[in-house]
């Protein structure tokens, strides 16, 4: 075997340093590595073009997709979906449905032929999976109903991308008739969900089986055996006739019924990660700077235009499901930007001739723009409901009564609240209701207020004395009888929403007990400031749980666990 070339390692080191580089910059300013990914790739791709289109890279790229994809099914978890399978199947259905239409009379208006707008509205409609998921984790809402909603929402949407690729893969020119394209996907889809269908029932019963075995001979065995299985359903899926990268979808989804997904997903997510890198980078080498230049202003206004359709859509659905306006514009807020598969979709179209570079740079600026703007959006979602809010009430005071009577009008089967010396628990998720739980038992009058008009249908069921609506308004609060409690308790956890409670709380009853709980320890000195009382990290709280019983297996004396209690909180910034 000879010796590595010069010339390709440097390629190489190039390849991967500049957007690992810009990838560092975009974390540093909080902003998704993938954003530095994409833009390493057009840096890449207007400074050194041969690197773009070598052959290699090309390859490792299409691999990238494939184990995108592979992960993308080892993840896709049903239960979440059939839990909530009412809102999700139906919020998701009827937004992709609209969202595809509206873009699609928009794109018309940018010049794009009825095809190519076809095409553009289906792969736009979808948001990003991999960018909202992060995000939702990096802010610990993983099992908050809003959360929930949003990740159930981009896992339906996942497994629409499935006959999405179906329907670009059958378009392979202009020039084709609109039945024969009508007929061509019509039979795919019918084609392809047969043998999904067969693939999946018979890989339950199946494959769990033969990993269990290969997993008994041997760690290093077993993953191998993983990359093998990959390939031998992506060969599979190409006999068949299936679209590879479905195939490779399809792969994931098999393993994740068997007992040991966590470990296969454990022990590919680095080849993925890395694979998945160079194929982000492979798809921002394809944003030629001259090109897109003389259209950024137009880029910017579709850009806009694409934005304001989803997030309108998606804050009409949900409002029409009986969301609280807040729920709703949240959701809107984390879902309005366009999904990376649209980089495979367009890249498909493109490479089928059914659309030009031009319009195909033009679409992915599109895209990018949206990435970038998201972690933004979401971290000033409070800020920007309560600035809008604002602005509705003072201008446009007919929509304002319409959204407080109309939309968050109070549902509490309370007429008139008649209670002294009680406790308001402001959000009655989990740790609201063991709060309140705990009141019941101890005969402690209490009103809980919820913007989740599930969570208040399901509590009044259960004889809660309970108001839906927002508890940062002080109408609310004001009907809550706040001025007249001993305790309020903010179990919420939105900063923002807090903020606000804390300050109407404060105007209706100065000597108002208020407890918090909050999420990071940075937020103990501002909610101390604004005049809470108690603070409570459930986190740290848990942690104190666990130390406690460390201790007393090690037959600590008590007192001294008292002390080195004292001590952590003491740390910790409680007194």
């Amino acid at each position: 075997m000879g010796e590595i070339s010069l010339s390709l390692a440097l390629n190489f080191f190039l390849y991967l340093a500049i957007p690992f580089a810009l990838a560092v910059v975009a974390k540093k300013t909080k902003i998704s590595p993938l954003i530095g990914y994409i833009v390493g790739g057009l840096v890449i791709g207007n400074l050194f073009p041969e690197l773009s289109t070598s052959d290699s890279i090309r390859s490792f790229a299409y691999f990238g997709i494939i184990f995108l994809l592979f992960t993308l099914g080892l993840e896709t978890n049903f239960g979440r979906i059939l839990v909530l399978k009412k809102f999700i199947v139906i919020g998701g259905l009827l937004q992709l449905f609209f969202s595809t239409l509206f873009v699609f009379f928009f794109s018309v208006l940018f010049k794009f032929s009825v095809l190519e707008s076809f095409l553009i509205g289906i792969a736009l409609s979808s948001s990003s999976t991999t960018i909202v998921a992060k995000i939702i984790q990096d802010r610990g809402e993983e099992s908050s109903f809003i959360g929930e909603i949003a990740m159930g929402i981009l896992i339906f949407q996942d497994i629409a991308f499935i006959p999405y690729l179906l329907i670009f893969s059958s378009i392979t020119g202009q020039d084709m008739p609109v039945w024969v394209i009508v007929k061509d996907t019509v039979v795919g889809l019918i084609e392809a969900g047969l043998i999904i269908t067969s693939l999946y029932y018979l890989g339950r019963k199946i494959i769990p089986i033969i990993f269990n075995k290969v997993a008994r001979i041997s760690r290093e065995l077993f993953d191998l055996f993983i990359v093998v299985f990959i390939f031998f359903v992506v060969g599979l899926s190409i006999i068949l006739k299936i679209p590879t990268l479905i195939g490779a979808m399809v792969a994931g989804v098999l393993l994740a019924q068997t007992i040991e997904h966590y470990h296969i997903f454990s022990e590919v997510r680095p080849l993925r990660n890395l694979l998945g890198v160079i194929f982000f980078v492979y798809i921002g080498s394809h944003i030629q700077l001259a090109n897109v230049i003389t259209h950024v202003p137009q880029i910017l206004l579709f850009t806009v235009g694409v934005i304001i359709i989803k997030a309108v859509v998606i804050l009409i659905i949900f409002i029409s499901l009986r969301f609280h306006s807040r729920a709703s514009f949240n959701l809107s807020m984390y879902l309005f930007q366009i999904d990376e598969d649209a980089f495979i979709l367009m890249s498909s179209a493109y490479l089928s001739k059914v659309i030009s570079i031009d319009k195909y740079l033009f679409v992915i600026t599109s895209v990018l723009i949206t990435f970038i703007l998201t972690p933004i959006f979401i971290a000033n979602k409070d800020k920007s409901y309560r600035a809008i809010r604002s602005f509705i009430k003072k201008y446009l005071p007919f929509l304002e009564n319409f959204i407080t009577y109309r939309i968050d009008s109070n549902q509490s089967p309370i007429d008139e609240l008649v209670i002294k010396n009680h406790v308001v628990i402001c959000g009655y998720g989990r740790i609201g209701s063991y709060i309140g739980r705990s009141l019941t038992m101890a005969d402690i009058p209490y009103v809980a207020i919820d913007y989740n008009l599930f969570i208040v249908e399901k509590a009044k069921k259960q004889g809660v004395n309970i108001i839906y609506g927002d508890p940062s308004d002080i109408d609310i609060l004001d009907y809550a009888q706040v001025e007249d409690a001993i305790i309020l308790i903010m179990a919420v956890p939105e900063r923002y929403i807090q903020e606000a409670i804390v300050l109407n709380a404060k105007k209706l009853n100065r000597d108002l007990y208020i407890i918090s709980r909050i999420h990071k320890e940075k937020d103990q000195i501002r909610m101390k400031d604004l005049g809470v009382d108690l603070v409570v990290q459930p986190e740290f709280e848990a942690s104190l749980s666990i130390i406690k019983r460390i201790y007393r297996l090690h037959k600590i004396d008590k007192i001294d666990i008292v002390n080195k209690i004292k001590r952590l909180k003491i740390e910790h910034g409680i007194s």
